[in-house]
């Protein structure tokens, strides 16, 4: 049997210390639920800076086809500044989810086609 040793060098910890600088006074996700009844179909997200993000599942490209039951299965990156779907190997970025950024360009101009973005 193998036996490994991991070691992480101090300019590792170093550089992870400056990532952690960069993001700290940045918006981040506290708390995220997703709410699938008959007339709501949502995510409410609580950003740090106090706003709440409300995101109908049917306006995120990631969980474009998704069930309710798939929707469900979320977890919110390490920092706070992802949210992601393993089961769909998708996800999506606060920075963008804040811009009314909900997939891509095609995407996007879909919804705006729908009346849904700006």
């Amino acid at each position: 049997m193998a036996h490994y040793r991991l070691t992480t060098t101090d300019e590792e910890i170093d550089a992870a210390i400056e990532r952690a600088k960069l993001i700290a006074d940045e918006p981040r996700i506290v708390e995220a639920v997703y709410r699938a009844e008959p007339e709501l179909d949502l995510f409410v997200l609580k950003i740090s800076d106090g706003r709440r993000l409300v995101l109908p599942r049917e306006n995120l490209q990631a969980l474009k086809g998704s069930t309710p039951e798939q929707a469900a299965e979320f977890v919110v990156g390490q920092y706070g500044t992802d949210i992601w779907w393993p089961q769909l190997d998708e996800g999506h970025y606060l920075p963008n989810l804040l811009e009314h950024r909900y997939g891509n360009d095609r995407w996007m101009k879909a919804l705006q086609l729908r009346g849904v973005a700006a």
